[in-house]
């Protein structure tokens, strides 16, 4: 096997760039690496879902999970170390080839690219994950070529998901209602036991498995009981942004609360934030815009 070009697994690069730093820019790019998170990415999808285009939201959600699964897959299947810890200024643990960040981010921002093909979403998703990237290097938990690695592999997850989507509608369209929410179920179960025979069952794969399925269901619930219409005007946006993020932070808060009562909670936090995102904001979304509709 070759060995990776040293060049972008050196210190030196994270130490060159830790010269510039000061206190200030250690809180820039902790903010910075904290938006490029996986959560933070699956609320700008939810935000999709809501105000633009329920189809282009939910499939966002759906890369930025296999993005994520696939940097937990990478990551044992490289076994390489992260930079040596006298250089984070964050926790991090694990092993740091690729960059979860970098892929999720890139898997995120390169979907939409060739899905909407606007040149602000490119210069803004280019510019996204060029600092969540470079922050994660400043930060001292990646050398420059797992940074790298997790913009090429988010790309790939881009692209294929891209180009596969036609032909993955076409057959889903074809599924009775059964087969719906057969596959939506066992897709995070299949996720689950990939990890599990390759014994490398950790939580944040569990968790990636739970909230993949509870989008599933909560999008299947929605299309056959809610039916909402996507937003027609920058208002209805504005209005569905705020109270949809309102109900999923209220969830969050009480999940987060009796995840300290018992750590069990655990596999009902992301399930109850999954069903929530695609099926009970939208519930409220239209129970509100029936109320404001002036009869005719």
């Amino acid at each position: 096997m070759l060995e990776p070009p040293r060049f972008f697994f050196n210190e030196n690069i994270i130490t060159n760039l830790q010269g510039f730093g000061s206190p200030f820019l250690d809180i820039i790019f902790k903010a910075i690496t904290t938006a490029g998170s996986e959560p933070v990415y699956i609320l700008l999808a939810s935000l999709i879902f809501w105000c633009f285009s329920k189809k282009t939201g939910l499939r966002a959600m759906y890369v930025i999970l296999f993005s994520a699964f696939a940097a937990i897959l990478l990551k044992n299947l490289f076994s390489m170390p992260r930079p040596p810890e006298y250089l984070h200024k964050i926790e991090e643990n694990g092993f740091g080839f690729p960059s979860g960040h970098a892929q999720v981010s890139s898997g995120f921002w390169g979907y939409l690219g060739c899905k909407i093909r606007n040149k602000w979403i490119i210069f803004v998703g280019a510019a996204a994950v060029l600092s969540i990237s470079l922050s994660r290097i400043y930060l001292g938990v990646h050398y420059a070529g797992d940074v790298i690695g997790g913009i090429i592999f988010g790309l790939m997850v881009a692209l294929i998901a891209f180009k596969a989507e036609p032909e993955v509608i076409n057959k889903l369209g074809k599924l009775n209602r059964s087969s719906k929410y057969f596959i939506v179920v066992a897709l995070p179960l299949m996720v689950v036991a990939i990890g599990y025979i390759q014994h490398i069952l950790l939580l944040d794969q569990l968790e990636t498995g739970l909230v993949m399925g509870s989008i599933g269901v909560g999008y299947l619930l929605e299309e056959e009981y809610v039916k909402l219409q996507d937003a027609e005007n920058n208002a209805e946006r504005i209005r569905r942004a705020v109270v949809g993020i309102v109900a999923v932070g209220i969830i969050y808060l009480i999940l987060s609360e009796l995840l300290l009562i018992d750590q069990n909670f655990i596999f009902f936090k992301y399930p109850e934030l999954g069903i929530a995102s695609t099926f009970l904001a939208p519930w409220i979304f239209k129970k509100i815009e029936a109320k404001n509709q002036k009869p005719t």
